[in-house]
């Protein structure tokens, strides 16, 4: 069952602005699109002065506001004055607050009148045929019984039982009034090129109305409910200049089977296709926001409003549409599962419903150029093996969502399939592994798209894998493909496996390769995917990689530390959400890292920036997304980390990234052995170090001379001794030669 508590702010607000309107909705049976009936609700009247049949109060500039109105007359004039005061207003219930019991066929506003409520008082005169101003009114004037503002750049109210079925907006409105066409019995309406806006409920309730094409005007916003209740509304054309639709604004439309929204569309509000006939719509990727219940929900007989069961979204992965498909608040049990596809996928679908289907036992096949095509499994066995003819015809091809109701935890498929289309196994809920033969060459785009339970796949001949293959695949573990894997698309493949532990690429010419359970492309400057659950702390860049790529490191739960030295490019939330990672390593060299490459990394409290990165994408360090942020009353979510701080030169890319967003920079610093030190600390010290080592030196010159002094000094010492020797034996010499011959004699004697 629904619970509209979520929807109360949007009621509340719907019905300050409104509030003349809930009679009339409740009187005229327009029922359902969580609209509540206010009928039966009692608060206070205030306590109004009254003069004859009219309630007033009295403004600042002591002049009457007409408040309500007890005349049973069928044509009423309004007085210019009330016990002698100026009457210059109408309030929202100027004209009774009971449209059962209302009379008038005819209703003249004084040329006293400068204001009359948005409200649309006339919406309580059910038998009201005309309105007349007075002349010398200044800011109102009717036309044919037409209520406009004097300049006619509004339309205020068409009366609900004048006469005629079609009706030409004049040229110079630019905005059609709140409930202004609401319950006429218009059938045909024409609105020129300068009606920019729809109030609410501007068109509520035309039964008569089949068609309308808005596509000459310059309408930007359609209000709430401003086609709600025109059950006969089949066709409708809506201008390429519009922005905003309103909450309700379609809702209730059951002959709606189709619509365009154009591409300048950016929010639809609640309930704004609610109780249509429409059982798909195609929701452009301009589209921000989609309020509750937006479309694919309908009134059941009791009342409450449902989730149809056979609804489909048309739009792109990951947009405004992709989300509300899958949308839920536990905190009132809300919560979307509709069918979610791409155009082309939406048209693929299209053909393959166009096909001649036919049966063999558990499987639904089609004959496509003399092969068959699997498209659909009925069996419900926990193992399933597909034969490899269906009809005596080759099986070849496996269609989107052919397993997608079946309970098999494995599925055997047989060596003729080729190619597995685009959401093949699309949400096959029990499936835990499969492996994929070599002859199947092309595996198509979301082929195993929310295979929850899955947790081992290996393609044994791949050649080409779409994009979003694994989406929101939590249990996936292990993936293997052959090494002739040539293309792998998509820029994330890996974004939503918080289970993956490993990623293996077999030998081969293809190319991909693995290294340690990770993805990279062959030559190895590209890495593609990191597992999430890999249990290793560190990362340590390969020789030659130069790019990380978008997403690949995203939600890596065990990884502390990144050294990526010789890496220049780090893509878009590559390490996004890695909560454990408090250590990054860059080196000159790096030029680029994009959009949130460390968005969420609240372990992260500093990095180091080198000189050469040139390009900083937004939130691409430093910040986290607050959940507890009150986001309602404009708090950013988006919350710097408490004692980040990089380090970065002056001036430099990360320093101007820093100062850009609030972050603490600290320059003219080196690391050290890991330690940030300032620079003018380490010239001081490399001084200090310079002129011990210039000490050291000197003494050690020192030293060498002594010695070289000392030896040069013995070396002479030497060689004078041996000269002293030299001339000593020279003179004993002479000397034994000069001795006298008698004496010699005689001692001969």
């Amino acid at each position: 069952m629904f619970d509209r508590k979520k929807t109360a702010a949007f009621i509340a607000g719907l019905l300050i602005c409104a509030s003349t309107a809930a009679a009339p909705l409740s009187a005229h049976a327009v029922e359902g699109w969580g609209i509540p009936d206010i009928s039966e609700q009692t608060t206070a009247a205030p306590d109004y002065e009254k003069s004859g049949v009219f309630s007033y109060s009295v403004t600042r500039d002591n002049t009457v506001c007409i408040e309500d109105c007890s005349s049973t007359e069928e044509s009423l004039t309004i007085p210019d004055t009330l016990e002698g005061m100026k009457v210059t207003e109408l309030g929202r219930t100027a004209l009774g607050s009971d449209p059962d019991s209302n009379t008038f066929t005819s209703v003249e506003i004084p040329a006293s009148i400068e204001y009359i409520s948005a409200d649309n008082l006339f919406m309580y005169c059910t038998k009201l045929r005309e309105v007349k101003v007075a002349e010398g009114n200044a800011n109102y004037c009717a036309e044919d019984g037409v209520l406009y503002t004097k300049d006619k750049s509004e339309l205020l109210c068409y009366p609900m039982c004048k006469e005629g079925s079609s009706f030409t907006v004049p040229d110079g409105v630019k905005k059609i009034g709140n409930a202004a066409f609401y319950d006429t019995a218009l059938g045909d309406v024409k609105l020129s090129a300068d009606v920019e806006e729809l109030g609410y409920f501007a068109f509520g309730s035309l039964k008569g109305m089949k068609s309308l094409d808005l596509s000459g005007t310059s309408i930007h916003t359609l209000g709430s409910y401003a086609f709600s209740g025109c059950d006969n509304l089949g066709e409708i054309i809506l201008p390429d200049t519009l922005e905003a639709i309103g909450g309700g604004a379609f809702a209730g439309c059951k002959n709606l089977t189709d619509i365009t929204i154009p591409d300048s569309v950016t929010s639809i509000g609640q309930f704004a296709f609610a109780d249509t006939g429409l059982d798909h719509i195609l929701v452009p990727e301009t589209v921000e926001e989609i309020g509750y219940s937006a479309f694919g929900y309908y009134t059941d007989p009791s009342g409450e409003m449902k989730a149809k069961t056979d609804f489909t979204i048309i739009g792109t992965p990951n947009s405004a549409a992709h989300r509300y498909s899958v949308d839920s608040d536990t905190d009132y049990n809300y919560q979307n599962s509709f069918d979610f596809l791409t155009p082309s996928q939406y048209e693929e679908q299209r053909a393959l419903l166009a096909l001649d289907r036919k049966e063999d036992g558990d499987f639904e096949y089609a004959e496509v150029s003399g092969c068959a095509v699997l498209t659909l499994c009925k069996s419900q066995e926990k193992s399933i093996k597909i034969p490899d003819t269906l009809g005596g015809i080759k099986v070849i091809k496996i269609y989107p969502a052919a397993f997608t109701n079946t309970q098999a935890e494995t599925i055997e498929l047989p060596d003729t399939v080729e190619e597995l289309r685009e959401m093949s196994f699309y949400s096959c809920p029990e499936l835990v592994r499969i492996k994929i033969p070599a002859s199947v060459k092309i595996i198509g785009n979301n082929a195993f798209d929310n295979c929850q339970k899955l947790e081992e796949i290996e393609f044994e001949g791949a050649e080409t894998i779409g994009s979003s293959v694994f989406c929101n695949c939590s249990a996936l573990k292990k993936v293997t493909a052959a090494g002739c894997l040539q293309e792998w698309k998509g820029d994330e493949p890996f974004v939503y496996c918080t289970s993956l532990e490993e990623i293996n690429i077999t030998e081969g010419d293809g190319n991909y390769m693995s290294e340690n359970g990770i993805l990279y492309t062959k030559d190895g400057k590209k890495l593609i995917g990191y597992p999430a659950a890999k249990t290793d702390r560190e990362y340590t860049a390969r020789a030659g990689l130069e790019e990380i790529c978008q997403s690949a490191f995203i939600k890596a739960v065990s990884l502390e530390k990144a050294d990526l030295t010789g890496v220049k490019k780090i893509g878009a939330y590559a390490f996004e959400d890695c909560e454990k990672l408090s250590e990054v390593i860059f080196t000159e060299g790096l030029e680029s890292v994009d959009s949130d490459a460390f968005y969420g990394c609240t372990s992260l409290l500093s990095v180091r920036l080198p000189e050469s990165l040139k390009n900083i994408g937004d939130g691409a360090f430093g910040f986290y997304h607050n959940d507890s942020a009150d986001t309602a009353n404009g708090e950013d979510p988006n919350t710097l980390v408490e004692g980040f701080r990089i380090y970065a030169r002056k001036n430099s890319e990360g320093y101007q990234y820093a100062k850009a967003n609030g972050i603490e920079v600290i320059s003219g610093t080196a690391k050290v052995f890991g330690k940030n030190m300032d620079v003018r600390f380490l010239a001081v010290l490399g001084g200090l170090i310079a002129a011990a080592v210039l000490a050291l030196t000197g003494r050690a010159i020192g030293k060498n001379v002594k010695k070289k002094k000392a030896e040069k000094q013995k070396a002479e010492h030497k060689a004078e001794a041996a000269e002293r020797r030299k001339k000593r034996l020279e003179q004993e010499a002479a000397a034994e030669e000069n001795e006298d011959p008698q004496e010699e004699e005689a001692d001969e004697d």
